[in-house]
């Protein structure tokens, strides 16, 4: 059986380093999913991971319009095996998509053979679009001689990429609504009291209109997940750096996920978003 979990986000929201790092956690064997058997061709995942051994984040390849896939054979510790296709889709893509109301037959065909999805947002991006107050901005940028258009507010794109996935995904084998695990990336950046309060939190107070569209949704089943793929920063944290460039990725990086008491910790399963969406329990 070959299930297909769609990554969706803008420009810079985490998706590609997220890939990379999670290949490693599959091979390591020590999660909820694992590495069943070695892919086939896995060249543009080892290039993302080389980044990260490297201490330094993959670069951004959101303009380019080839799309990458990566494929491989995963299984639940002594369960069965799943064929599970990662499709990399730049964020400019998805932005394009958004911006013009429609998207392409490839990509519908996607979404519509998919099992779920992970929608990623990272926190402090600088391609992080917020709404403007248009009447005060208006006057400064009249006032200034300029007319430049500030581009599509972030949680706008994310309430589109939602409703593309209402639209398309199919409902689970057993009936189920589909799976999408929103993903706040970067999670390590924010304080510990705002870790304390969740990623769900920190979407109500950064995306109130996306926050609302997410408590709205009937077709979908959503769980938000904060990730850290390196446990740090690699542009600020030195620190974190230097561990990675002498120790590799091994037991680096985390999922932000609630145990039985609603409380937000640590996971150090980074493949629990997908683990998730395919159907796992958690």
């Amino acid at each position: 059986m070959t299930r297909s979990v769609v990554l969706l986000g803008g420009p810079d929201s985490g998706k590609t380093n997220y890939v990379g790092r999670v290949w490693p956690a599959l091979d390591a064997k020590k999660g909820r999913l694992l590495a069943a058997h070695q892919p086939t061709d896995i060249t543009f995942v080892l290039e993302v991971t080389d980044h990260l051994n490297s201490g330094n984040f993959a670069p951004r390849s959101e303009h380019a319009d080839a799309r990458r896939d990566f494929e491989v054979m995963v299984a639940e510790k002594g369960g069965d095996e799943t064929s599970i296709v990662i499709p990399d889709i730049s964020g400019e893509l998805w932005l394009g998509a958004v911006k013009n109301s429609e998207i392409s037959t490839d990509w519908m065909e996607e979404l519509r053979g998919a099992d779920g999805a992970l929608l990623f947002v990272r926190v402090g991006s600088d391609q992080d679009v917020r709404p403007l107050d248009w009447v005060t901005s208006r006057k400064m940028l009249t006032k200034f001689g300029a007319e430049e258009d500030p581009g599509l507010p972030t949680q706008v794109m994310l309430c589109e990429l939602i409703r593309f996935l209402e639209v398309s995904l199919a409902d689970r084998p057993n009936g189920e609504r589909p799976r999408v695990s929103v993903v706040v990336s970067a999670w390590d950046l924010v304080d510990p009291g705002v870790f304390a309060e969740g990623p769900q939190a920190y979407l109500e107070h950064e995306y109130p209109l996306f926050a609302g569209r997410l408590g709205d949704v009937d077709r979908l089943d959503v769980r938000v997940f904060g990730l850290s793929v390196v446990g740090g920063d690699l542009k600020t944290d030195v620190e974190c750096r230097d561990a990675v460039q002498e120790g590799g990725l091994e037991g680096r990086g985390w999922v932000a996920a609630q145990d039985a008491a609603g409380n937000w910790v640590k996971d150090e399963d980074l493949t629990l978003p997908i683990a998730w969406v395919i159907g796992m329990k958690i």
